[in-house]
């Protein structure tokens, strides 16, 4: 973070006027925690070979950007899971750093939640194409999976 994103640790460098968002970097350990009356269940994630990232499951949701790979000891965290929100950068194929649509297809009938969201998608992915090719799997396999987009809202229970 000091080497690539330095403007947000040290803010006096910034040019006057310029718009910066102002963080409260916290270390957050693998470990369930409470925010306020939620608790938060990080879930451990590969962002790329020996970079670790950490997705986040509350209630029934579980959220998952950034991954390349899912440990097998995270799986466990993910069972019951209603809603996944994940990862689904390309059409094609994954990148070293994030799921392209058939490994977070195959990871989808792994931890088979209730519904799920791919986010995160580049501009090659089609979004009338592959919401039309998604759809079909209700039918043929029993997966609720769609393409999410700016503005999406879905009510969820907590």
């Amino acid at each position: 973070m000091k080497m690539t994103h330095y403007y947000l640790i040290d803010t006096s460098v910034v040019i006057p006027g310029a718009a910066v968002s102002a963080l409260q970097f916290n270390i957050i350990k693998e470990e369930p925690f409470m925010v306020h009356n939620l608790e938060v269940i990080p879930l451990p994630v590969w962002h790329g070979q020996g970079y670790r990232s950490l997705g986040f499951r509350f209630g029934d949701v579980c959220y998952i950007s950034d991954v390349s790979d899912i440990p097998e000891e995270t799986y466990k965290l993910l069972e019951n899971c209603e809603l996944l929100i994940m990862d689904a950068l390309r059409p094609d194929r994954s990148s070293s750093t994030h799921f392209g649509l058939p490994r977070a297809l195959e990871e989808v009938r792994k931890i088979k939640p209730k519904k799920t969201l791919f986010t995160g998608m580049m501009h090659l992915m089609d979004h009338e194409k592959v919401n039309s090719d998604l759809a079909r799997l209700i039918g043929t396999d029993g997966l609720d999976i769609q393409l999410s987009y700016d503005g999406l809202r879905i009510p969820v229970r907590l």
